[in-house]
This record gives structure tokens, sequence and C-alpha cells, in this order.
């Protein structure tokens, strides 16, 4: 899937969400839901790499959806303040490579 389809795709489901949620999601209980799930992610991460007793039997698949869940809320507050997320990247990716380049990498 393309990150356009992505964005499309998450829109649509925060308006299906909104038909069920006993409260409407603001920005700042869409960016502590992204904390929380990023130490979901965290954990999982730790469990993987042995610095935690493992319990789950599906690990990698935690992990996925975890990275899922992240990207998803991501879309959703990228969607709040009007960012376009492709375009955010691609500066991203240009100041980070200019900064290598800079230190001879």
């Amino acid at each position: 899937m393309e990150l356009e389809e992505l964005k499309v795709k998450s829109r649509a489901l925060v308006e299906r969400f909104k038909k069920i949620e006993p409260k409407r999601w603001s920005i700042e209980g869409s960016t502590m839901e992204l904390a929380t799930e990023v130490g979901d992610l965290t954990e999982l991460v730790l469990r993987k790499e042995y610095f935690k007793q493992n319990v789950y039997d599906d690990i990698e698949y935690q992990i996925q959806d975890e990275i899922a869940d992240i990207l998803f809320i991501l879309f959703r507050i990228a969607d709040y303040y009007n960012i376009d997320v492709d375009r955010a990247y691609q500066e991203m990716e240009h100041l980070v490579s200019e900064r290598l380049k800079s230190r001879g990498a």
C-alpha cells in the first residue's frame, strides 16, 4: 500500500471510530495515546531482545501491531495540524542527507 492510501484508510477509520467512541478524541488525547503506544512498543522490543522475559508466543506480530497503531495515530495528529506527511518526510530526508554530507558520510 502507498502512503497516500494509508492516510485515506486512516481517515476512514477515524470517522468510523467517531460513531462508537464515548468521548471525542482531542489532539491531547491522541498525543497521550501515541506516548502509550510507543511505551508498549518499547516494552515489546525489550522482551524481544531479552532485556526482559518474553511472555508472548507471537512477539513479532505484537511489535508489528504496535508499529501500525503508532502510524495510525501519527496520521491522525498530522491531519489535525494539516501536515503533509509526504512533504515533511522529504524535507527531513533532505536535511539529514545534507547533515551527513557535511560530515563526510
